[in-house]
């Protein structure tokens, strides 16, 4: 029931591994596996993957990353993303805005906190020092300090 993997993707993926591990193409077979026998650590595999992105112009989500173990799994997954319809890919480009409506929420919550703190200050360095025969300007202060108080 598997489809065969496209040969035009596989070799995309082997010439991406033996540039990145300056090795032949032709000494990697989809059967190698990606850590055991071409010997790429955690981070190794990201950049591979990084680069495999890249050149089939895909997103690789975390959760798949367990699945991807050897040339031909990360071949067939490939080839998979890419058979997959456009309009799956429209709730990736949906997490930018719920991730941009959180931040203007905190953004807000920031301004509330940091407006609260403001007026007191404005008012208390807007009074100008007030000269020895005329009585300071109590009333604008003390209100900024019971505003502030009540907020």
């Amino acid at each position: 029931m598997t489809e065969p993997i496209d040969p035009a993707i596989t070799s995309k993926i082997i010439q991406a591994l033996a540039s990145y591990l300056k090795r032949d193409p032709a000494s990697i077979t989809e059967s190698h596996h990606l850590r055991d026998d071409l010997g790429l650590d955690s981070v190794a595999v990201i950049e591979l993957l990084f680069e495999i992105e890249e050149r089939f112009k895909l997103q690789i989500p975390d959760q798949d990353l367990p699945g991807l173990s050897t040339v031909g799994t990360v071949a067939a997954y490939v080839q998979r993303r890419l058979a997959e319809p456009k309009t799956e890919s429209k709730p990736e480009s949906a997490k930018p805005v719920t991730t941009a409506s959180k931040s203007k929420s905190a953004k807000s919550t920031m301004t509330k906190k940091v407006s609260a703190k403001s007026p007191p200050t404005k008012k208390a360095t807007s009074v100008k020092p007030a000269s020895p025969g005329k009585p300071k300007k109590a009333s604008a202060v003390t209100s900024g300090k019971k505003k502030a108080a009540a907020r």
